[in-house]
């Protein structure tokens, strides 16, 4: 069985100029269905990056409400909260002791009974435990400054804080 090229193309230019009879609901057929296809295949596009946005919402939403959760359920130390005789220095050199803050921490000063605290290069996880465990143990930030500085793909957070006892 050979094949001759010229024939066959010589055949398709006579389909595609209507000379053969049928050809051109052919034509026109053929067209519509590649319309079709590629109409399907860009909403299937559509589709599927919707679909993986709206899954990475949900995975948002749900930590969301994991963190909400958290957050009702911190009660600080009910000795401590009651009678408000809380040492913010000694409970500030706890958390940072705890947190591994270590050479961080660039200046505690007392102000009277609440303490001015400077904490460099912070991670947003470690702002938030920061919180967390402050107030956990009767202490709250009465006044923050926080710098944001860029650290590759991610932030360090330079906080500028005073911190005193969450029941004056």
């Amino acid at each position: 069985m050979t094949v001759n090229i010229e024939a066959l193309i010589n055949g398709i230019m006579s389909v595609m100029r209507g000379e053969v009879r049928g050809s051109t609901k052919f034509v026109i057929s053929c067209l519509i269905m590649l319309v079709i296809w590629f109409t399907v295949w860009t909403i299937s596009g559509w589709n599927a990056t919707e679909r993986t946005r709206l899954n990475s919402l949900q995975g948002r939403f749900h930590t969301l409400l994991m963190l909400g959760e958290e957050y009702k359920n911190i009660q600080p130390e009910a000795s401590q909260a009651q009678t408000g005789n809380v040492d913010v220095a000694v409970v500030f050199a706890q958390v940072s002791e705890n947190m591994t803050l270590g050479n961080r921490v660039n200046r505690i000063t007392p102000d009277g009974r609440n303490q001015s605290v400077e904490i460099n290069r912070l991670y947003a996880e470690e702002l938030a435990d920061l919180q967390k465990q402050l107030s956990s143990r009767g202490v709250r930030i009465i006044a923050a400054e926080i710098r944001a500085l860029p650290a590759g793909r991610e932030r360090l957070f330079t906080v500028s804080a005073i911190i005193g006892p969450a029941n004056p």
